[in-house]
């Protein structure tokens, strides 16, 4: 995978783009992410398919922008599709990347062979309603931006023990030295924290173009939903899905019940065996 840069004429993205020359599949990442998010994918795909992931506006080593309303970076990734894959292309969104996807679909059609969508909220009004804090600590390690300041944040958090009640250091329960917390705070020190923002205080505004009752039925491709199981922080609910199953014309849906909302960083192969045959019949 080699780092590149692309121009949309108004921002710079950074992306990844692989060597295949398959069909080729577009990794949109979800808030406050980058596209390292996908890592743990891109290995099991780029022999087959010709693999991009980018760093959304705001995000990660692409520019910061005054406004991230959803349907502002609906611009960057179409042009992204037309200048640079230059063919129809293979979605894969998780979280907002998926609602992105969804109305890149909608507004496109030309520009998208199919959708997965990974754990991306269909209900506005459940996602209007969960907790903030995990944003509002993301958005407060983001305004430091410094990595180390970050890390040691991160170990000291409070989190459950597993099979207990009580809560511990992040650093206890996880280990001191376990990877995860430096990946997240390189990904936090990069991100612009108005993207949270835009979420924690401003999210009727930021999420009023996403109404599913005028997106899903006039999306023409195929869609594959990925649902992780809410009992363990899915964002897609089972009546959700009987919603969208109703919505959207060519639907597909496979429900992982051993993840949350992080799907393919907590179980890759699941998702690999859930994606690869519904990305066979495309070609």
């Amino acid at each position: 995978m080699i780092e590149k840069t692309f121009n949309t004429g108004l921002i710079n993205l950074n992306y990844v783009e692989g060597s295949s020359g398959g069909l080729p599949i577009l990794f949109l990442h979800g808030l406050g992410g980058w596209w390292q998010a996908f890592h743990s994918l891109i290995p099991q795909l780029e022999k087959d398919w010709h693999v991009y992931a980018l760093d959304l506006r705001g995000h990660g080593q692409s520019d910061r922008t005054e406004s991230y309303r959803i349907q502002d970076y609906l611009p960057d990734i179409v042009s992204f599709i037309i200048n640079c894959i230059k063919a129809p292309t293979i979605i894969f969104g998780h979280s907002l990347g998926g609602m992105i996807g969804y109305m890149v679909a909608a507004d496109n059609p030309e520009l998208v062979k199919a959708l997965i969508i990974g754990d991306s909220a269909i209900s506005m009004e459940f996602l209007k309603e969960l907790p903030k804090d995990q944003l509002i600590f993301w958005r407060d390690l983001a305004r430091t931006k410094s990595a180390e300041i970050i890390i040691s944040e991160l170990k000291n958090q409070l989190i459950p023990v597993p099979n207990q009640k009580e809560f511990s250091p992040a650093y206890k329960v996880l280990g001191e030295n376990n990877p995860n917390f430096k990946s997240l705070a390189d990904c936090l020190s990069r991100l612009d924290p108005e993207t949270l923002t835009s979420n924690i205080d401003k999210f009727d505004n930021t999420f009023d173009n996403y109404k599913i009752d005028k997106l899903f039925p006039i999306i023409q491709c195929p869609v594959l939903i990925l649902q992780a199981n809410p009992e363990l922080g899915g964002l897609i609910r089972d009546e959700d899905v009987k919603k969208a199953l109703s919505l959207l014309p060519k639907v597909h849906h496979v429900k992982i019940n051993n993840v949350g909302h992080f799907l393919h960083m907590q179980d890759k192969e699941s998702v690999v065996n859930a994606i690869v045959p519904f990305m066979e019949t495309l070609s």
